[in-house]
């Protein structure tokens, strides 16, 4: 049961569509006009159900979905959420040079602050791509006036992770800027990721509702996140690679309810609440 002196965690959104997401397509980006986005009835699925429990969330938005689909940008804010960063193309940061990372981010910001009329305080690296090869991304972010990321999973992933970094939230560099890793707990000596996406797809519910109670009793907030597509159900059919077709597909179902156990159970935020609040941020 949710109440007002519950341990608050924050719950973020990674604001792409499908195709957007996907490995196969999302270099494709002259195919994205001929690809059915899915991402506003997506969008407004999930909206739905945080407003059932008066959830608000940190909305990481990417910036050609704000050039695409404003409306939906001005309904996410009209319901209170906050309206954060996350790139513009998609584009892994380990693989852009410094200045490359600093126009991404130039505009996103237009895309946003032309809908929203407010510059974006906070980042999440698509496919979670801050790590130990980019040390110049943070004061990227600052000189750009971001004063928050949330790009760290240290996880140890074949495809993403920065298994080294810091768990809990941490100023991350010299210039001030708090960096939120996505949650995970410690078992064995390994870093088992319980921050959403597949992982909530794929955890019993039961395995979730303890990970984020054991990091709640370590004065810790649970950092969670999703994309609007997993609770897409009708998706039209779409040749994907075997491994896509696990990561993106599978759990789907089970998803919504899960989400309806989180949202009774636990008490959730924006990101830039727990910012302001200066939840547990210490030197990294």
């Amino acid at each position: 049961m949710v109440t007002a002196g519950s341990p608050l965690n924050a719950f973020s959104v990674d604001l792409e569509d499908w195709f957007q997401g996907l490995t196969s397509t999302n270099p494709q980006v002259d195919r994205w006009p001929q690809l059915p986005s899915r991402v506003v009835p997506a969008t407004q699925r999930l909206l739905a159900i945080l407003r059932a429990y008066q959830v608000q969330a940190t909305f990481f938005v990417l910036g050609h979905v704000a050039d695409s689909h404003p409306e939906l940008i001005e309904t996410i804010q009209a319901d209170g959420h906050e309206i954060a960063v996350h790139g513009y193309w998609h584009c892994r940061v380990s693989r852009l040079t410094a200045a490359e990372f600093g126009r991404e981010l130039e505009c996103s910001v237009k895309a946003i602050g032309a809908i929203t009329g407010q510059r974006p305080i906070g980042h999440r690296a698509p496919y979670f791509s801050v790590n130990h090869t980019t040390p110049w991304a943070y004061d990227v972010l600052r000189e750009q006036g971001f004063l928050y990321d949330s790009s760290v999973f240290p996880i140890r992933n074949g495809y993403y992770g920065y298994p080294g970094a810091p768990r809990f939230p941490h100023v991350a560099s010299e210039n001030g800027l708090v960096e939120f890793p996505l949650s995970t707990v410690r078992i064995g000596g390994i870093n088992l990721p319980v921050a959403g996406g597949f992982y909530l797809r794929m955890w019993p519910y039961a395995f979730v509702r303890w990970a984020i109670g054991q990091l709640n009793r370590m004065n810790q907030p649970a950092v969670l996140y999703m994309h609007p597509w997993e609770l897409d159900l009708e998706q039209p059919p779409h040749p994907v690679t075997p491994r896509e077709r696990i990561t993106h597909f599978a759990g789907r179902r089970r998803l919504e309810a899960k989400l309806h156990r989180l949202f009774s159970e636990f008490r959730f935020a924006p990101l830039r609440t727990l910012l302001e609040q200066n939840q547990s941020p210490q030197p990294g």
